[in-house]
């Protein structure tokens, strides 16, 4: 943004954040371009230091992504910047060649949800309006409307799971990054139901679906039933302490977290990935999922419930905060 003759802003979109830059590697599917993430890379290196590391130190940077984005991998939790900061506190922006850029860049890069690409090509085509969207989302009266084996997407909390859900469901709960975790655990083209306790997370859930393209995917919404048939095993904590060995244990979490392992000889297989993998977990033990801190684990164990019948899966869940003080061995 240009202002009598002096740059005073910057809108970066997917190229600068705050203490970070954009990933170069979400466009290497041929549907969405087929470039590689090493040549991404190394455009990105000149784009910053061509164009955006020349401006005035004054500039105020403003970018399309703030905390929590997968679109970076250490970006700040602050919403804007200047290039002065930026120059002096962004990694990317520091003096290094070319092929260290690359090197370092692509390094420990976030895990890429399943509608990353997905939406690059909506984007393309043009999504149909919101609302219009939303509204077209069918609306169920009763489980018994519901078809045989499709997938079930119920969002209620995991202690309400965990009493009674309908068998095969997934419980992905309704929170800050709902929408992020269906759109990596469910795959783009897959229908689904969603389950919700309230008519108002109902509605919620429907709107965050459809943040990220997935609405034509409903093939319906409805509320809980009042009777559930299935519940889940609760978990003995001072058992998972002191045997630890009794449990096969899946660690749900992204590789980065995993580096400092909770448990030593635990399954490493990360969320995004479970339901693909999930044939390759041992069931010759009670199954004991979990994450770093509960929301992934309820999404877990209910996976592998679906996926291993018959085997007992557990939800470490919110108990992971007694081990996280000390690795346990």
């Amino acid at each position: 943004m240009d202002e009598l003759g002096q740059t005073r802003a910057v809108f970066t979109g997917d190229t600068l954040f705050v203490g970070d830059v954009g990933r170069p590697d979400l466009r290497e599917d041929d549907n969405v371009g087929g470039h590689s993430r090493e040549e991404l890379a190394a455009q990105l290196y000149q784009s910053t230091r061509q164009k955006l590391m020349t401006l005035p130190a004054t500039t105020r940077v403003y970018p399309a992504h703030g905390p929590g984005s997968l679109c970076g991998k250490t970006t700040s939790p602050d919403l804007d910047s200047t290039i002065g900061k930026e120059l002096k506190t962004n990694y990317a922006l520091q003096p290094m060649s070319e092929e260290e850029f690359v090197k370092v860049l692509l390094e420990d890069q976030p895990f890429m949800p399943k509608y990353f690409g997905h939406d690059v090509l909506l984007n393309k085509q043009g999504a149909l309006p919101f609302e219009d969207s939303i509204r077209a989302v069918p609306r169920l009266f009763s489980e018994k409307e519901m078809e045989p084996g499709v997938l079930i997407i119920d969002t209620r909390p995991a202690a309400q799971f965990r009493e009674g859900h309908l068998p095969g469901a997934i419980n992905l709960m309704d929170g800050g990054k709902f929408e992020t975790w269906l759109g990596s655990v469910v795959g783009p083209n897959e229908p689904f139901y969603l389950l919700a306790d309230s008519q108002i997370g109902l509605d919620t859930v429907i709107r965050k679906t459809a943040k990220i393209g997935y609405e034509g995917n409903v093939r319906g919404a409805l509320l809980a039933p009042q009777q559930l048939p299935v519940a889940s095993p609760e978990v003995a904590v001072d058992h998972v302490r002191e045997r630890p060995e009794d449990f096969t244990i899946v660690d749900i979490r992204n590789r980065t977290e995993a580096r400092q392992p909770i448990f030593e000889n635990a399954l490493l297989i990360p969320l995004p990935e479970l339901r693909e993998r999930a044939h390759e977990v041992p069931t010759n033990k009670p199954v004991l999922v979990h994450c770093a801190g509960g929301y992934r684990s309820a999404a877990g164990a209910s996976i592998l419930q679906a996926a291993l019948p018959g085997t007992e899966v557990l939800d470490l869940g919110e108990a992971i905060s007694t081990f996280q003080t000390q690795s346990v061995h």
